[in-house]
């Protein structure tokens, strides 16, 4: 599983205002959390078995909490953040570059770290898991509204308009590590195995956002 997730709830913003926020690591979620959580119902961060959750769990126990609670499904948005597979891929590379990373990767080549994540290498410092399978539940996308990290101007407007007041968004957790070049082949390996990302990344191609997702069968892994 791809770890540091959270999910933040804002619940009585309003008829057709309220959403509930899934933050895909290494997409904003650092500085969503840090601009969006004073005007949240709820910031789940823990324990680990809440925080690290995927659409799936998301599907299988908090909504039906939030039903419980008075929140069925179909009165909010289950929205969340994308980048660009390769890019989100190199994030992770180019963080656990710093110096006071626990699973470092200053000595291993984008390319090499590229390879590990591929062969699902237990031993590497690459994370676990995708962020199509994120997203994923029950055989089909399972959130309602995609973001393109990439259009800042799209979801801050998104989220401002939501909350009802003027936001801010920092960028922050910025690594200073130069970006990192690949082979023709591990490139060509990489954009094969995340078939089903780009299929979710070409549909914010235009507007930076891909809003009715939910239900959407992507390309096959």
């Amino acid at each position: 599983m791809v770890d540091d997730r959270r999910v933040m709830t804002f619940l009585g913003l309003g008829p057709g205002q309220d959403f509930v926020l899934l933050a895909l690591p290494k997409t904003a979620s650092t500085s969503l959390e840090r601009t969006l959580s004073p005007y949240a119902t709820e910031v789940v961060s823990s324990p680990p078995s809440r925080k690290h959750l995927p659409a799936r769990g998301f599907v299988h126990t908090v909504a039906h909490e939030l039903a419980d609670r008075g929140h069925p499904r179909e009165s909010y948005e289950l929205v969340t953040m994308f980048r660009e597979p390769i890019a989100w891929l190199e994030s992770w590379w180019r963080y656990r570059a710093r110096d006071d990373s626990r699973q470092s990767t200053a000595d291993l080549s984008f390319d090499d770290f590229a390879r590990h994540y591929l062969a699902d290498d237990p031993d590497a410092p690459v994370p676990r898991g995708r962020p199509a399978k994120f997203i994923h539940a029950q055989g089909a996308v399972a959130v309602d509204r995609v973001f393109s990290v990439d259009r800042p101007d799209v979801w801050s407007a998104w989220f401002a308009g939501r909350v009802g007041v003027p936001l801010e968004f920092e960028r922050r957790n910025a690594s200073a590590a130069e970006r990192g070049g690949l082979t023709p082949a591990t490139r060509a390996a990489l954009e094969a195995h995340f078939a089903p990302e780009y299929d979710v990344w070409r549909r914010l191609a235009d507007t930076g956002q891909w809003s009715g997702a939910r239900g959407t069968r992507l390309a096959a892994q």
